[in-house]
């Protein structure tokens, strides 16, 4: 059995993200990639992990910019190349109607997986 096998199908995505955190201030970055369970963005700061936050981004899907409200969790935040860091955003809730934003991002998934 492997142990680094994702529980989710990841896609890399680009576009921007606002985080908001609970503490500190916030940022805005570009998502990186996207996953049914979270984000993860790219950004020039290091952020704290374990703590919580709010997200705004964008995905367009049928036409239509969709705005994206989540609360996160701040799951990791490792340094890549460019003195920038990998920061890994796990999906708590969603602010507006949860069902259909996690349908839409299930969707969107699925669209660029089948488009790709």
């Amino acid at each position: 059995m492997k142990l680094n096998t994702r529980l989710h199908n990841r896609i890399r995505f680009k576009t921007w993200v606002k985080v908001v955190p609970r503490q500190g201030p916030g940022l805005l970055g570009n998502i990186e990639d996207i996953s049914s369970a979270g984000l993860g963005i790219e950004h020039d700061r290091m952020i704290a992990t374990g703590g919580d936050c709010h997200v705004y981004f964008m995905l367009p899907l049928d036409g239509r910019e969709n705005i994206v409200q989540a609360h996160c969790r701040i799951a990791s935040c490792r340094p890549i190349e460019g003195n920038r860091y990998h920061v890994g955003l796990a999906f708590v809730d969603f602010v507006s109607d949860p069902r259909a934003t996690a349908t839409l991002i299930e969707s969107f998934i699925r669209h660029v997986e089948q488009t790709a």
